[in-house]
């Protein structure tokens, strides 16, 4: 099996590739339940080495104690042997464009994000959304803790607590057992015992060249909800 590459967008999706022909060193499916906690951790981690890109279109729906907001998202992601490169427009208005790099010596990555000059109304936040959460960066938080297994949608998870690096809370992450891809995230203030914001990924499907494809994304928070769906992905798969 390969190391595992997330594509993510938008707390929205994600895509992990996972060609055998990549990476033969990489953990297999039935190992990857068994490695260390941290042995887990570095694998999902790693970066792609190998240049690959994919866009997306879809459509984003927030409810909330101030109404609804609608909109649609045009997404193009592009990954390099060291970094991902991630543009989200936004009602063909707002730009945003995140840059994630990741050091060539360990599984760390730093995050660079770059807002609209002038943000129409509604934005990103608007729809409870970070801009960060479209590479899931919060995967690179530092290892607190392995909690028990559980099973989410059918499947064996292994649930870890990651600290923020800026001290000011942590995030429960479902990681399923077998393939490492995350199907729940939950985030905690310092000290509270209920998280304040949740993250689900639906649909996911596997392509025939290893890619995987979330097609839904549901973020709810104390008052409100959003669901963003994408219809149309376009990749171009490690290798081709």
């Amino acid at each position: 099996m390969n190391r595992f590459l997330i594509i993510l967008l938008c707390a929205s999706l994600c895509l992990f590739a996972q060609n055998e022909d990549v990476n033969v060193e990489s953990a297999s499916a039935e190992s990857m339940t068994t490695l260390s906690s941290q042995a887990f951790l570095n694998e999902i981690r790693k970066p792609l080495r190998i240049d690959a890109w994919g866009e997306f279109t879809g459509s984003i729906v927030n409810k909330g104690s101030k109404g609804k907001h609608s909109g649609k998202l045009r997404v193009r992601i592009t990954f390099t042997k060291d970094a991902m490169f991630t543009q989200i427009v936004l009602n063909d208005v707002n730009v945003y464009s995140l840059e994630q790099k990741h050091s060539t010596e360990n599984a760390n990555a730093t995050v660079k994000l770059d807002l609209p000059g002038k943000e129409t109304a509604p934005g990103l936040f608007d729809f409870g959304l970070r801009p960060e959460d479209m590479s899931f960066s919060f995967i690179y938080w530092d290892f607190v803790e392995e909690l028990p297994r559980e099973k989410k949608r059918m499947s064996e998870c292994r649930v870890f607590r990651l600290a923020s690096p800026d001290k000011d809370g942590t995030v429960q992450v479902w990681f399923h057992a077998s393939h490492g891809f995350p199907l729940e995230a939950r985030w905690y203030k310092n000290d509270a015992k209920e998280h304040w914001r949740k993250l689900e990924l639906k649909g996911a499907k596997r392509h025939a060249n290893g890619l995987w494809f979330v097609k839904e994304m549901r973020l709810e928070g104390k008052d409100w909800k959003t669901q963003v769906s994408f219809d149309h992905v376009e990749l171009n798969a490690p290798g081709e």
